[in-house]
């Protein structure tokens, strides 16, 4: 068997099925411009409209209508990124075709891994901040991580979020601080849902990354802890741009390579915040 003859628009799809389960950004994000970026460089204008006025109305009064704000911003393909590999003849044919397999998972892992890191790596677009005081970050241990949720909340309420949609994506550090509170319970055998959600508390949908930004990973200091409202604080759009298949010169061997573009951004600052703690030891 040779890799040649695989079939280009199988390897694509797999590679885009697993994708949507991996990706923190496909859960959260704007997906609606999917399809539409189709190589790198590639733009898409984003709508934004702003929210109607609500007045008062007295029966048989006249209505005025209003100009709605339509701005808007550019969703931009400038990322790319591509994997590549091959496999000698002397490999039995049974494990080309699980290599097949057990590449298509890596490939699209490897790739969310690249879109979560953009989009979490957006934290300085918020326009809402959570600090403990002034600038100074939440030291996070389980006796205040209630608190520190609590604060994002009235925050969000303060800035009219609705309720419904609200997200937080937490590194691993900050779901042991929940489970130790009791405001978490590990998932049956320690399994995350697709895409990283570990369930609902206090209002918020919480997803779990390790590609939440985080000043000094070995200590957690300097932790930036993104929160929006799905669908509308930032937009994403990808697409496996080429998958190919093809005999090395010079090589006894088949090589598969692919290349996938995608576009990330914050589209709402007003609907985007970003809560800077530190992970603290347990008293």
């Amino acid at each position: 068997m040779s890799m040649q003859n695989f079939i280009k628009t199988y390897w694509e799809t797999a590679i885009e099925q697993a994708l949507r389960k991996q990706l923190v950004a496909q859960a959260v994000a704007n997906t609606n411009y999917e399809g539409t970026l189709k190589s790198l460089g590639d733009k898409v204008r984003v709508i934004q409209v702003s929210d109607p006025t609500i007045t008062s109305y007295t029966r048989g009064g006249a209505i005025t209508y209003e100009e709605l704000d339509d701005a808007a911003l550019e969703l931009v393909a400038d990322q790319s990124y591509t994997f590549s590999f091959k496999v000698n003849d002397v490999d039995a044919v049974q494990e080309k075709a699980q290599v097949l397999s057990q590449m298509t998972n890596k490939a699209a892992y490897g790739f969310a891994e690249k879109v979560d890191s953009t989009l979490l790596g957006l934290y300085g677009q918020s326009g809402i901040k959570s600090y403990a005081t002034g600038t100074t970050n939440w030291d996070v241990t389980s006796l205040n991580v209630e608190d520190v949720i609590l604060d994002a909340k009235e925050r969000a309420k303060k800035a009219n979020w609705p309720d419904a949609g609200r997200y937080m994506v937490i590194p691993p550090w900050f779901e042991t601080k929940l489970i130790l509170a009791g405001l978490s319970t590990k998932t049956q055998n320690d399994t995350l849902y697709e895409n990283g959600l570990i369930g609902r508390i206090l209002g918020w949908d919480i997803y779990v990354s390790n590609n939440v930004s985080i000043g000094t990973a070995s200590t957690g200091a300097n932790t930036r802890i993104m929160a929006g409202l799905k669908g509308e604080t930032s937009s994403f759009a990808g697409v496996i741009n080429e998958v190919e298949a093809l005999r090395l010169e010079g090589y006894m061997a088949d090589a598969v390579r692919g290349l996938y573009v995608f576009g990330a951004k914050i589209m709402r600052p007003d609907k985007s915040m970003t809560i800077y703690c530190d992970q603290t030891a347990e008293a």
